[in-house]
């Protein structure tokens, strides 16, 4: 029993000191067409997503993963990742005044 309550302390500390905390007051990217109000209402809708689809989006769009490559990263199947990725996208479209046209 020690044990185990010690390999799952250590698991979570371990996995804890991998975290890394999102600073929104900073910038996240740039618009293009340097649109600032644009971006923050942007960067504001991607840090009210839950962190999981958060998490997905910035992989898919920023690093330009797959999202087999995102589920194997982030340790769940690819219709997970893909289902994170929809709601995400679901959520900011809704958040952004944009109709879904899928």
């Amino acid at each position: 029993m020690y044990r185990a309550v010690k390999n799952a302390a250590l698991n979570v500390k371990r996995d804890v000191s991998r975290e890394t905390g999102i600073d929104f007051g900073e910038r996240w990217f740039v618009h293009r067409g340097g649109d600032e109000e644009a971006e923050l209402t942007l960067q504001k809708a991607l840090g009210e997503l839950p962190e999981k689809q958060r998490e997905v989006v910035m992989m898919r769009i920023w690093s330009g993963m797959t999202l087999e490559e995102i589920g194997t990263a982030t340790g769940v199947t690819l219709n997970t990742a893909a289902s994170r990725y929809r709601y995400a996208i679901g959520k900011l479209r809704e958040r952004l005044g944009r109709k879904s046209d899928d």
